[in-house]
């Protein structure tokens, strides 16, 4: 077997491989005489027709097998002899198979990249200073009293911002009742006894606005233009005049930081409540510093190497990102139509982030690889257990999944990359 390698753009390569004849012919004979055991033809016992018949009755059968049994072997051999490492076939051309004459195919493979690593110790960082003030503290515990208040009705009080005011109303669209003009505006349309917030998180735009300085028995007119992405997309665009009256104010009230209070929150004292508060708060302080020294040495490597990357793999990491953005704007509320509409943008935002992913992997691996760092199996097996802790999944199984999808090997990436990643942090020099 003959083998040539010849480049075809970055980290792609184009293998030629030639087979002889007579090995073709070894490889036919092989796969003829396995057809021959088994062969059932008229006018035969089974596995005792001849050679030849087998041969032209099945000739079809045989070339096929031969395309997809044999091939492949001497393409696993070539890589064995090439060293190539691949990451992606591409294509392959069609082979011919002709009694008597050697085979020729190419395979079309995307490789590895060949780039030399920066220098990853001593890279220049900038650390910030963690501080945790008394007023971050207080703002946290007036976070959690928040959470814990009440509402409560009363009299003769004006509505104010934070308030609540229990509205009747009625809503007209160029005259013509809401909840006619659009049956699917329900309780948007018109309602009695409903409680608004006097807060810009009000289901009906604008309402929540529109009572401060209202008390009970007033009467008011409000117009509102519903948003392109209202949650009823029948009502997006529309305008509508509300006939607004209010029944009832309710007021917020704030716990007292008191035994019963303390007691719900299961801690012991108020100085024990800010003690646990100021200690996550510096751990989170101290998880967003070394977030921004990760950024810092990831820009680091970025721009110190120069790395050609395969574009099949940077293809497969743009459909990732792709999903990746299209989910997360989903889930801040966009539409699908909005998706639709962004997704020429999606595509670039995606495109240039993934090209930087896949060069960042390169690198993170390759210096994991020279420092000799390795992920064990119950490193993975931990990692694991945590993904699918998050993801709600049985570990056991979610490693099947992966398994089978052929992502487990990422696992392993993973840990080794942030083992570097780890290390370069250690020996980076402050600024």
């Amino acid at each position: 077997m003959n083998v040539s390698v010849k480049d075809d753009g970055a980290c792609r390569k184009i293998m030629t491989i030639e087979i002889p004849a007579d090995k073709i012919s070894e490889e036919k004979a092989d796969t003829l005489k396995a057809y021959m055991k088994f062969a059932n033809i008229p006018g035969f016992r089974k596995g005792k027709a001849p050679k030849h018949v087998v041969a032209a009755k099945y000739k079809k059968e045989i070339d096929q097998d031969l395309q997809e049994r044999v091939l492949p072997k001497f393409y696993h051999e070539a890589l064995l002899e090439t060293e190539l490492k691949v990451v992606n076939v591409i294509d392959a051309t069609e082979v011919d198979i002709k009694d008597g004459e050697p085979v020729s195919f190419d395979v079309t493979v995307d490789v590895e990249p060949e780039f030399k690593l920066p220098k990853y110790t001593d890279i220049p960082v900038k650390e910030e200073k963690i501080e945790v003030s008394d007023e971050q503290v207080q703002e946290q515990i007036d976070g959690i009293r928040n959470q814990h208040a009440n509402y409560e009705e009363v009299e003769g009080k004006t509505i104010e911002a934070g308030d609540m005011g229990q509205l009747t109303y009625e809503a007209t669209t160029d005259g013509t009742p809401l909840k006619d003009a659009i049956p699917e505006a329900k309780g948007i349309g018109s309602g009695a006894g409903y409680w608004v917030s006097a807060d810009d998180y009000s289901f009906i735009p604008g309402m929540g606005e529109a009572i401060i300085g209202m008390n009970v028995g007033d009467k008011k007119e409000v117009e509102v233009t519903f948003p392109e992405d209202f949650m009823v997309k029948e009502l997006a665009g529309v305008k509508a005049l509300y006939t607004v009256e209010v029944t009832a104010v309710r007021v917020r009230t704030l716990p007292e930081i008191d035994e019963t209070f303390l007691s719900r929150l299961q801690v012991e004292s108020e100085e024990v409540l800010r003690s646990s508060i100021r200690e996550q708060l510096e751990a989170q302080a101290e998880n967003a510093a070394l977030g921004k020294k990760h950024d810092q040495i990831v820009e680091y490597l970025i721009k110190k190497t120069t790395i050609e990357v395969p574009e099949s793999v940077v293809g497969q990491q743009t459909r990732n990102v792709i999903y990746d953005i299209a989910n997360q704007r989903m889930m801040m509320g966009a539409t699908q139509e909005q998706i639709t509409e962004q997704m020429e943008e999606i595509q670039q935002e995606a495109a240039g982030r993934a090209l930087e992913n896949v060069k960042l992997r390169y690198i993170g691996l390759g210096i994991a690889t020279e420092l000799g760092f390795e992920a064990s199996e119950v490193e993975i097996d931990e990692e694991i257990a945590t993904m699918a802790i998050r993801q709600r999944k049985d570990a056991q199984a979610l490693r099947r999944e992966m398994e089978e999808n052929g992502s487990l090997s990422s696992v392993g990436e993973q840990i080794r990359f942030n083992k570097a990643l780890d290390y370069m942090v250690e020996k980076a020099k402050t600024k």
